[in-house]
Parts: structure tokens; sequence; C-alpha cells
């Protein structure tokens, strides 16, 4: 059930957010955004405030934007809620627990700021509209519905008016990034087509392969099992038989169509090394021993201006209006002179966060 909490917030923003086009990225894993995109949006209730906020900060104080100042204790729920809602795992202590800790200020400091700006331009998310809309994930996209969400919430131990103000501060930031950027003009026909000429080395589509596999908890039984396969066992059966992995022993251990960087490194380099039909491991990854089969084979393919044109177009468009947001936050930032507590000042407090808010 954590998994598909997680997926469904994230499912949300996707489904209103800035979209990425893994086609037109260079080669390589893509970087996933950092605790400054998860927590761009997050605010919530308890922060203390004040209106004498030119003297020095309270001692247990991490920041301060305006009259509203967000205490230690408030600034450890809200990460909690983060870890609970989206599996961030806080380093534990040393530089990267400070760099941790300084990026979450800074994030909690950016939503405070984009809390106000929304509420100004009269951008106000109603409780009913968020606990609509969260009724709708949960009945669409988690299996066990409501009960199963209940207890999910009970066994990470926060609030489902925790979750409810996430979907508001999505809600409401979606709708000032549309407010923002609504005079921006699109891209023409001509630059897109001109962009697809520039780039145009770069939109292939990677090499995919129809992968099975099966998980095993010791490298004696991968060895085994490899051994039978090489010598005509069926490999469906063998999965479902022997493999671990529940999601898939089912289907045969069918993983489906994937590229290279979808997968673990040391797995994909066994798997994207072998020809169609052939058998490769036993491969460790954090699941256990695999063992694989390389069922089929979609080379790489060069995209024509056809193939890409209507997301190139989409993805201009965005990164027109991601610029203009990235600016106009920017002076935002700048303008709220934030207050941080020593020990969670970031490296560039006035430099807006990377990424893109929910659209």
């Amino acid at each position: 059930m954590t998994f598909h909490i997680r997926a469904m917030l994230g499912r949300m923003r996707a489904a209103i957010g800035v979209r990425r086009w893994p086609l037109l990225a260079p080669s390589g894993r893509a970087r996933v955004a950092g605790l400054v995109l998860a927590a761009l949006l997050f605010t919530g209730a308890g922060a203390q405030v004040g209106y004498g906020w030119a003297t020095a900060l309270p001692d247990n104080a991490v920041l301060r934007v305006g009259g509203t100042v967000i205490s230690q204790a408030e600034f450890r729920h809200r990460v909690d809620v983060l870890r609970a809602l989206y599996g961030l795992r806080p380093p534990q202590h040393g530089p990267k627990r400070e760099k941790f800790d300084a990026d979450a200020a800074k994030s909690i400091a950016v939503s405070l700021i984009l809390e106000r700006a929304a509420a100004d331009r009269g951008i106000v998310i109603g409780n009913k509209r968020a606990s609509d809309t969260l009724t709708r994930m949960i009945e669409e996209q988690l299996p066990n519905g409501r009960d199963g969400y209940v207890q999910y919430l009970s066994n990470q131990g926060i609030a489902e008016q925790d979750v409810i103000g996430e979907v508001k501060r999505q809600l409401a930031t979606s709708a000032l990034f549309q407010r923002i950027t609504s005079s921006v003009k699109p891209v023409t026909g001509d630059e897109v087509r001109r962009v697809y000429q520039q780039r145009r080395d770069d939109m292939v589509r990677p090499e995919r392969r129809h992968l099975r596999n099966i998980v095993v908890r010791s490298q004696v039984q991968a060895r085994n099992i490899l051994k039978k396969a090489r010598a005509g066992t069926d490999f469906t059966k063998l999965a479902a038989h022997h493999s671990v992995d529940a999601s898939t022993k089912r289907k045969g251990g069918d993983l489906g169509m994937l590229t290279a960087d979808q997968l673990a490194k040391n797995y994909a380099d066994a798997a994207f090394t072998v020809d169609k039909g052939s058998f490769f491991g036993p491969v460790k990854t954090r699941y256990g021993w695999n063992v694989g089969q390389v069922v089929g084979i979609e080379p790489a393919k060069q995209l024509s201006f056809n193939d890409v044109h209507t997301r190139l177009e989409a993805e201009l468009n965005n990164k027109r209006k991601l610029d203009t947001w990235r600016t106009w936050l920017g002076n935002q930032i700048t303008a709220a002179d934030v207050e941080y507590a020593d020990d969670y000042r970031p490296a560039n407090p006035d430099a807006p966060p990377t990424g893109a808010p929910p659209r």
C-alpha cells in the first residue's frame, strides 16, 4: 500500500505537471529532482505566527518568512510527512544531513512564499475540492480503496489532513503557475523545426528489449535455474515456480519492453549484451539474485520530425513557461528576505528551485 499511495500522489503531479520527454534528453538515467522539488509545495498547519519579525529568530526557529516562523518541531513534522508520502530518506548525520536540512528549509520557505502569492491573487483551494480530488484518486488508483488508505495513514503515523494539505498545495500552485505564465507566447512551427534540426542527433528512440526475469534469494539457486533454462525447461514455468517477485511470477517473469536506463546498471549490462532468445545471469541486485531471458529486441530508431513534432512543441512551450515562472519566483524569493537559522541556511537562498511546479 505504501507504494500505491506514493505512486498515486506522483501520478497527480504528473497529471497536472510539466512533463519531461526522455526521448529528447541526452542518453543516461534521468536525474531525479531532490527535496527542493519534492517539498516545493509542502506547507501545513502549525506554523508559529508572530509580528515582531524584525527581531532575532527565536532559539527554536528554523526560518522566518515575513511574520511566519517555522519551529524545529514543525520542520521535523513536515519532513516526516514528506518521508511518508514520497519515500524521502533523510541522511542520518554529517555534511549530507546538513545539506538535506538546508534544502528542506529552503523548500518550506518557497512554499510559504507561493502560498502567500496564490492567496494575494485570490487563489484558494477549499477543503471540499481537495477532499473530493483525493477521494477520486483513492477510488480510481488504490486497489484496496479507502480502507487500505486509512490503514496506510495509521501505519505511517500521519493524519489525513496532511495528505489533504498536499493536494491543496498542488492544486493551488498549479493555478498560480497558469496565472503567471498565461501571457507567454507559444513557439512557432519554424522554431520547432529549427530546434529539431539542431537536436536531431539526440532524437533517437533507444534500443528496447523484451525481458523475462526470475528473482531468487541465493546465487546457488539462481545458477541451478539458469542451468535448467539453458537445458530447455520452460522459463515461464520456472518463474511461476521459483521467483519471489510476486508482481511478475504469475506472468512468467515478464518485464515487458525496457531500455537500459530503466534497469540497474549491472543488470542492464548483462541483459543488453546477449542475443535474442538468450539467457543471462545470475545478476545480483537489491531484490535478490536474477536470471533473465531476452524475448525480443527493438533496435534504436532515429525519430523523424513528424515523430517528434507534437511532443517537441509541447516541450518548448513548457520551457518558455518554466523560464518565465523561474524568473518570477526568483524575484519573489529575493523580495521575501527569508531569514534562516545558521544551521539551516541554504547555499543559494535567493535562487529559485530547480524543476517544474504542478500544472
